[in-house]
């Protein structure tokens, strides 16, 4: 081969490895990076936070509907009918004596009858409760109870038995 068939062959290879160069580069910016958002295979890290905020809108979604069924059971566990009432109605007529029995895994015992109250205490399924009164609040339920060391708080009543 002569001297110029070599400098043509040269020429010829750094052309056209500068054009793959340039070709390269315009497919990566056109198409998805790799490890991005947008590339099929994703990271653990960009899973984990889609996941994470796809999980925390779910459990928004699930509180709203809890609201809404405890409030639907509080009407209708309403001996008036009227739908629960308008909050915070106090029905004193528990007997001396008589009690509620704790019947979820584990029930706050609270200052008041409300979820965002101060926990008083907390007791484990199966726990005997004295029963005082009940009182019906907008999220439903609530029996006044007395604890075995004297003192007294609120408990969720769909989180325990009737007062027997």
């Amino acid at each position: 081969m002569s001297k110029s068939g070599v400098i043509v062959l040269i020429i010829a290879a750094i052309v056209f490895t500068g054009l793959g160069f340039v070709i390269g580069n315009v497919v990566v910016a056109a198409g998805t990076n790799p490890g991005s958002i947008d590339d099929p295979v994703m990271t653990q890290s960009q899973v984990e936070k889609l996941l994470s905020v796809r999980i925390a809108q779910l459990e928004e979604r699930l509180d709203g509907m809890e609201a809404l069924l405890d409030a639907a059971v509080a009407g209708e566990n309403d001996p008036s009918g009227n739908g629960g009432g308008n909050g915070n109605e106090e029905d004193p007529s528990g007997e001396e004596g008589q009690k509620v029995k704790v019947t979820a895994d584990s029930v706050n015992v609270r200052a008041s009858a409300s979820t965002s109250a101060q926990i008083v205490a907390s007791v484990s399924s199966g726990t005997e409760l004295e029963y005082l009164s009940s009182t019906t609040a907008s999220d439903g339920t609530w029996y006044k109870v007395r604890l075995s060391d004297g003192s007294e708080g609120f408990v969720a009543g769909w989180l325990c038995s009737d007062p027997y």
